[in-house]
């Protein structure tokens, strides 16, 4: 074999190495990357999910007060939703794509009950409704006394 071809041969593998290990490095940045955004939406959620009233409820958190950007420098974003008597807080990073509701987001939630609103309220509403059925109760009384004193048979 001609030496040129030697060198062509010895220098497409040492292209190739170079080529795998940039493209290791890319993958280990990317891993790091996801890792530091994954700790970042965690830890985010854990601090709003600590805020909550007195009933349980979540304390909302503004928008621009979260000022933190993902790894590759995409605003976090916040969201809250209802269901029953949970309430979900969802904090999200949009991913290496940098676009949000895509399969690579980096997201945590957190989740609220509000069994003491809960309980508020019924203890509320059996108290409204215990007065409402007494003052029936007395006016149905009073109503059957009168006919009955119309109706003496």
């Amino acid at each position: 074999m001609a030496p040129y071809a030697v060198f062509l041969r010895a220098s497409g593998l040492a292209f190739v190495c170079i080529v795998l290990a940039a493209g290791c490095e890319d993958q280990v940045a990317r891993r790091v990357a996801i890792e530091k955004a994954d700790s970042q939406v965690r830890r985010i959620a854990t601090e709003l999910d600590q805020q909550t009233t007195e009933t349980g409820n979540y304390v909302r958190a503004n928008a621009a007060a979260i000022r933190e950007n993902d790894p590759w420098g995409t605003p976090i974003t916040i969201g809250y939703s209802q269901g029953g008597v949970a309430e979900v807080v969802t904090v999200r990073s949009a991913g290496p794509d940098r676009e949000l509701q895509t399969k690579d987001d980096v997201v945590a939630f957190g989740m609220a009950t509000n069994f003491k609103g809960v309980g508020e309220g019924i203890k509320r509403n059996a108290q409204t409704t215990a007065a409402n059925a007494a003052k029936g109760l007395v006016r149905g009384t009073m109503e059957g006394l009168r006919q009955s004193l119309r109706n003496p048979h």
